[in-house]
């Protein structure tokens, strides 16, 4: 295209001839022509006499750009893309006056050896250009089908759910920095179900997790800071490994954990928090210990004290070393879906200052202890459901043992704090400097801690295990490492369970009832109905609530209470059966351990009142 076809004589020599010189003008291409024409035109239009109605930032940019070509600089291509949106967007001021045929005006292309997107842009739609940036990172799916992408950021690489906020701005920044404008909600709906696709159908699946994960017969610990580093933990060593494989996943409420160092010392721990009994430090060093173990069942760690005893100081402060958080202690909430997505988002969630526990809450918080999870119908769907699952540590603080359940209390650690002593009290602020002054060498003693213990676990043979068995090896090996010795850690822990134990019989009023029948009694056996009776009277006298829900208003009733108490009345040294005498009625035998059974103790009931033939389930 000549310049002629569109500018006057004149107006060449207005906008070029007083610009370049003979030779130079000589010299350019036709389109550099038309370009710079239109620049100076779009320049000296803008800041001149017509440049009313133009905004102030135009009005500096055709400045630039008309000073840029009277200074002689290079005319490159992105000058010419300026210089072309500048006078597209004043089309008709530009023109008005000039009878410019603005469908003669080509926007400039790239040189053919290195075409970028701009050239392409003509081509390909918006979705096209988000579907190819998307293909720059790995596209996977989890375990239950969700894509994910792996993206580089600034030299190492971040894991997005595809549907996720970060996901769609890092897709966002990417298409801007290519074209220079932002996509529609259109484009970018379309191409993230094609990249959801993508990845679901082609993409290989990996599990990922939270914080703590297994690869490869190796532990990994995710620091969750801005470089996405993790920690190598193997047999008698540890190390920092910047570029990891795709085993993590984070939420909100993940933060970063401080940089370990070498050389320390996990008991240092224990200078800052309110734990007086030698058996329950330990106990509390080998809890906060096996939490970074990835895929075992963890026991929920339960604080118990006055007020001033330091509960949810010591709580945030076993947080921060396995799971830091931007929001360290919760609220339990009161919806179940509530309850679930905390427990998902959350690899040690502390809920703070408890009264009681709902049966729903308290079951969930089992679930999380030993693996479990949830599922709800998908908004607007009635077949596809959101899957909530998590294997988690979760802790919880109240004046009282939070905890009555029996089944929440046998993964339990139970942590008595007493009040402190006013001339002990330290400032918050002092309390908190010291502790992060001394996190990185905890920190570094918390890994040496497991790499020693995963040398010494595979040797470690118990005779005898409790419900938490994993837990309960993991531990002896931990013990050993510390310079504890397993044997130290066993005798705690099976005091805990101990106590434990008290604290479900004496709050559950048939299993408080039934420890008062049989305390210095042998045997008794009789019908469900005398039981009950038995109990009632027991109950009166030992004022055990018997208005309460799980006590049994009718005999049929009573063997399903006695079956959520039987675990913690055998390790009370009470045992049970339910049979069919010779008549074909049914009979309750109960035996204490550790007393001799003759006929002066033994209490055999056949009445007391309408009995009620009923056999639950057997065997037991």
């Amino acid at each position: 295209m000549s310049l002629s076809e569109i500018l006057t004589q004149d107006e060449q020599n207005e906008y070029m001839g007083q610009y370049l010189d003979t030779e130079e003008e000589n010299s350019m291409q036709d389109d550099d022509e038309l370009f710079r024409a239109i620049l100076l035109l779009a320049g000296d239009t803008v800041n001149g006499k017509d440049g009313r109605g133009f905004s102030k930032h135009d009005k500096e940019l055709g400045l630039k750009l008309a000073e840029t070509i009277r200074d002689g600089e290079e005319f490159s291509i992105n000058l010419k893309l300026l210089a072309y949106k500048l006078a597209k967007k004043y089309e008709k001021q530009l023109f008005i006056n000039h009878n410019f045929d603005f469908g003669k005006i080509s926007k400039p292309e790239h040189e053919s050896k290195d075409k970028t997107i701009e050239q392409q842009e003509d081509k390909r739609t918006q979705a096209e250009i988000l579907i190819d940036i998307a293909n720059s990172a790995e596209l996977f799916h989890d375990e239950l089908k969700d894509a994910h992408a792996a993206v580089d950021v600034n030299g190492h690489r971040e894991i997005y759910p595809v549907r996720s906020k970060h996901f769609k701005l890092w897709l966002t920044g990417q298409f801007y920095k290519q074209t220079e404008r932002a996509p529609s909600n259109e484009a970018l709906s379309q191409s993230l179900n094609a990249i959801e696709a993508k990845g679901v159908f082609d993409g290989k699946e990996r599990k990922l997790n939270l914080r703590v994960a297994e690869y490869k017969g190796a532990f990994a610990y995710d620091l969750a800071d801005k470089l996405w580093r993790v920690v190598k933990i193997i047999p008698r060593e540890w190390k920092i490994v910047d570029k990891p494989p795709i085993i993590f996943r984070r939420y909100k409420n993940t933060a970063a954990q401080v940089e370990p160092v070498r050389g320390g010392d996990l008991q240092k721990l224990l200078d800052f928090v309110n734990i007086k009994d030698p058996g329950e430090k330990l106990l509390f060093l080998v809890v906060t210990a096996s939490y970074l173990i990835p895929d075992i069942p963890h026991p929920v760690s339960v604080y118990a004290g006055e007020k001033g005893a330091a509960k949810s100081t010591i709580m945030r402060m076993q947080r921060r070393i396995v799971d830091p958080a931007n929001r360290e202690l919760m609220i339990l909430p009161a919806d179940k879906n509530e309850l679930a997505l905390t427990l998902t988002t959350n690899y040690m969630p502390c809920f703070d200052n408890l009264d009681n526990l709902q049966s729903w809450q308290s079951d969930m918080l089992c679930q999380a202890a030993t693996g479990g999870g949830t599922s709800k119908r998908e908004l607007y769907s009635d077949i596809d459901e959101v899957i909530l699952s998590f294997l988690r540590c979760p802790a919880l603080n109240g004046i009282n043992v939070v905890v009555t359940r029996p089944d929440l209390l046998d993964r339990s650690v139970i942590f008595t704090l007493d009040r402190i002593n006013p001339k002990q009290r330290q400032e918050e602020s002092v309390l908190w400097k010291k502790f992060e002054e001394a996190r990185p060498a905890i920190m570094g003693g918390l890994f040496d801690t497991l790499a020693k213990a995963m040398s010494i676990y595979p040797e470690i043979q118990l005779s005898s295990l409790p419900r938490m068995a994993d837990f309960c090896r993991w531990g002896y090996a931990i013990a050993e490492a510390l310079g504890a010795g397993g044997q130290m850690f066993l005798n705690a822990y099976f005091e805990n369970i101990g106590r434990a134990n008290d604290e479900a019989i004496s709050n559950n009023p048939i299993a408080a009832a039934i420890v008062a029948l049989m305390n210095e009694k042998a045997k008794w056996e009789g019908t469900p109905a005398g039981l009950l009776e038995a109990l009632e009277k027991v109950a009166e006298i030992e004022k055990i609530n018997t208005k309460a829900k799980s006590w049994p208003q009718a005999a049929n009733t009573l063997s399903r209470r006695l079956k959520h108490v039987k675990s913690n009345l055998l390790d009370a040294g009470i045992t049970y059966t339910i049979e069919r005498d010779k008549s074909n009625r049914t009979q309750i035998v109960i035996i204490q351990d550790g007393i001799s059974v003759s006929s002066e103790n033994d209490q055999i009931v056949t009445g007391g009142g309408d009995d009620i033939d009923y056999l639950p389930d057997l065997p037991y």
